[in-house]
């Protein structure tokens, strides 16, 4: 049974739906504390944002992007304004002539 952050009792913990992540939230009796003990990761994994940002380099629009890797293509390109400020500077000129169309480089 898992133990109450706040009054750290064991007993009278009872299910209390879940997260939006999935993970099972609980809800002690005892001083109406709601907590999840083990919560989840939310969001997509470090590979799936760096493998949008090379689809990006290599020239795959937004809705493309989107496509492929099942997302929405806002979300892509948010991933990739972010990492704009990684990008080395000395990639090749045509690569931020498209990072500049695409008005993620100002």
């Amino acid at each position: 049974m898992p133990i109450c952050p706040k009054c750290r009792q064991t007993n009278r913990q009872i299910k209390d739906g879940r997260t939006p992540a999935g993970s099972q939230r609980y809800r002690c009796k005892l001083c109406a504390c709601r907590y999840t003990p083990q919560p989840k990761d939310h969001g997509y994994d470090q590979d799936i944002r760096l493998h949008a940002l090379h689809l990006h380099l290599e020239g795959v629009s937004l809705r493309g992007i989107s496509r492929i890797l099942a997302v929405n293509h806002q979300t892509a390109a948010n991933w990739i304004n972010g990492y704009t400020n990684y990008l080395p500077a000395d990639l090749p000129d045509s690569i931020l002539d498209l990072a500049r169309l695409d008005g993620l480089i100002k």
